[in-house]
């Protein structure tokens, strides 16, 4: 096993298995990832690897589709629609 950082923690030590043509490494339920979850693999120059998770875009992932932001900006009022001041007055 690696020695850890201060601030990692060790789950346990998991080794490679073949599923078709891809090598794959389990991740344990107590990591907390749930199914479904995007991750970067990264190759690191001493050999290692990182997962990270890769962040979504909420207006592309569907995230605000639920959401009447006409609605919202009629409830409010429409918060901005003055004229520009100061240095965005800019002159075309």
């Amino acid at each position: 096993m690696m020695e850890k950082n201060s601030n990692e923690r060790i789950i346990g030590e998991y080794e490679t298995r073949r599923i078709g043509h891809s090598i794959v490494l389990t991740v344990p339920k107590k990591a907390g990832i749930d199914e479904k979850e995007k991750y970067l693999l990264i190759k690191k120059n001493d050999g290692s690897l990182e997962y990270r998770p890769v962040q979504t875009n909420p207006w592309l992932s569907g995230t605000y589709d639920d959401i009447d932001f006409k609605k919202i900006n009629k409830e409010l009022g429409n918060i901005d629609n003055g004229s520009p001041v100061g240095k965005e007055n800019v002159e075309w």
